[in-house]
């Protein structure tokens, strides 16, 4: 699907009425909304307060997160959207998804699939790493081959589970073939974000430790400072293979709770903030006086419930009844303010393999009481919960919604570096869920495929996952595995049904991204994915 950028003028236009749209492409019937809800579903909104310049200065800064994120290069142990956030700026794949989620060339100039388990690509000449080591096959042999040996325990090691073995061509350094294990419809996907190349000699030179410290690619950026829970700081690769790209000489992460994140953006400490809750969104709005440029972006995020299905939980009945509990229209109103629209399951408006027939749950505390009475659960039922303080105020009202129906959640709020940390790190050192019956947060989709958080979010082998079910495992199995682009959708669309039937999660919402710009600064469009990605940054520019 292809989506076409819109901005407009708030102020003027829907602020006084509202209006009736569709959503492109869907086929289903109109939609009426107010322009506070009509928000949600506009691609890229620009609201200019005012046009007043900002202070001279060559660096961006950026509140992405809250605490230090576990790693910033791709063979760390780590698996979460802040770390790939800084990652994808230093770091290059093969291939790329752009903003609106079509495949691009990067380190790859052209690829094909030759057999159902056998890609042939064909690498860019004259690329070199940030240390002048030259990029060829030997780095894209090296790069996999080191994340698919168990004992690294690389971060993405599951997300290239389905790599066989890397062949070099031994006649052209810039000609490889990825083998696959079986046909896997997700396998391009997998490449954008999570591919990148890493440099083979500096590595065997410094070792891992060191390149953990010292991060070397090809991307963009180059890796500058990293002040430990201050900062980290970028510098623009003047060699870059695309000369267009980047426009700006520094950005710099800044490391400042997510609380503090609008004022720190009203006393001049930061340019962009791109990820806004709702409640701050309108908090900014109200005192920006001038600073503020405000973009809305309907994306592929939500607030994800993973459940952890043992003792009640195990019982479909007891999930279907968490789902008739929550009011989806209240984290509408009251978690975004409006920027949001609500999920019947897993699926996401705009992604591959979505459903986009299934209904969601209707809030009935009535219907829920009933299915726990039906599974004879011993009232009042206590559960625990791990929250990233992004989701903090979603946690919340799950836990409201809850209590009404008798369920005690022990809600621990927890910065999003801090949860991955408790809940990714657990599970990839101790091969066990961390002990947790609900673990919330709030997630983008960087490959634009259901396959990857039907994956990520659900499958028993993966770091996020609390779920541990053999049935979901091989469904979801038989959904990826097949080299046919319909035939995966399909597969997909019914998995998805699958996931709302059996209530593997408690569904919640899909987010329009609000994102807080500095009038002086120009960011072109966020992704759709909702990552803050490759070109959201390399194409910002100063005024």
């Amino acid at each position: 699907m292809t989506f076409k950028t819109t901005e407009i003028d708030l102020q003027k236009a829907g602020a006084r009425h509202g209006f009736t749209w569709r959503f492109p492409g869907h086929p289903g019937p109109l939609i009426k909304l107010s322009w506070r809800l009509a928000v949600g579903f506009v691609l890229a909104v620009g609201l200019l307060f005012s046009s007043a310049p900002m202070a001279a200065g060559k660096t961006l800064k950026i509140a992405y997160f809250s605490k230090d994120v576990p790693g910033i290069d791709p063979l760390s142990p780590t698996f979460d959207p802040d770390s790939y956030a800084v990652i994808t700026q230093i770091f290059d794949s093969l291939v790329y998804l752009d903003l609106d989620g079509n495949f691009q060339p990067g380190l790859a100039t052209d690829w094909q699939q030759v057999s159902p388990t056998d890609w042939a690509f064909t690498l860019r000449r004259g690329v070199r790493f940030h240390n002048g080591e030259p990029f060829d096959a030997r780095a894209v042999k090296f790069t996999y081959e080191t994340v698919m040996d168990p004992a690294i325990k690389a971060g993405n090691a599951w997300i290239l589970s389905s790599f066989q073995k890397v062949i070099p061509d031994p006649d052209d350094p810039y000609r490889v073939i990825i083998r696959t294990k079986y046909p896997d419809g997700m396998f391009l996907n997998r490449l954008s974000m999570f591919g990148s190349i890493c440099p083979p000699d500096y590595i065997r030179r410094v070792g891992l430790k060191n390149f953990a410290e010292h991060p070397v690619g090809t991307g963009p950026y180059r890796f500058g400072q990293w002040h430990k829970g201050l900062s980290i700081e970028l510098i623009r690769n003047k060699d870059y293979w695309r000369p267009d790209i980047p426009k700006i000489e520094k950005i710099r992460f800044e490391v400042i709770p997510e609380s503090d994140w609008v004022d720190a953006f009203l006393a001049g400490k930061l340019d962009f903030i791109p990820n806004l809750a709702g409640n701050q969104t309108t908090h900014l709005m109200k005192k920006a006086k001038g600073q503020a440029r405000i973009l809305k972006r309907l994306v592929l995020s939500g607030y994800w419930v993973m459940l952890r299905n043992r003792g009640p939980l195990a019982d479909r009945r007891v999930r279907q009844a968490l789902n008739f509990a929550l009011n989806k229209q209240a984290l509408v109103r009251y978690a975004d303010f409006g920027n949001a629209v609500p999920l019947a399951s897993l699926g996401k408006r705009g992604e591959f393999g979505a459903n986009d027939g299934l209904i969601p749950y209707a809030h009935s505390p009535k219907l829920a009481r009933s299915l726990l009475r039906k599974a004879d659960i011993e009232m009042p039922l206590k559960l625990t919960a791990i929250v990233a303080d992004i989701a903090s105020s979603v946690g919340k009202i799950i836990r409201h919604d809850f209590a009404r129906i008798g369920i005690d959640l022990d809600l621990t709020v927890v910065p999003r570096a801090e949860w991955t940390r408790r809940v990714v790190g657990h599970k990839i050192t101790h091969g066990q869920p961390a002990d947790y019956d609900l673990a919330i947060n709030l997630v983008d989709n960087p490959i634009h495929s259901l396959a990857f958080h039907a994956g990520l979010f659900l499958h028993s082998s993966s770091p996020w996952s609390l779920l541990n079910d053999a049935r979901y495992d091989s469904r979801f199995i038989h959904a990826l595995q097949t080299a046919d682009p319909e035939i995966h959708r399909q597969r997909l669309e019914d998995l998805d049904r699958y996931i709302h039937k059996q209530a593997l999660m408690v569904f919640t919402t899909q987010r329009v991204i609000t994102a807080a710009v500095r009038p002086g600064v120009r960011i072109p469009k966020f992704s759709l994915n909702g990552h803050l990605d490759y070109l959201t940054l390399t194409t910002a520019e100063f005024k």
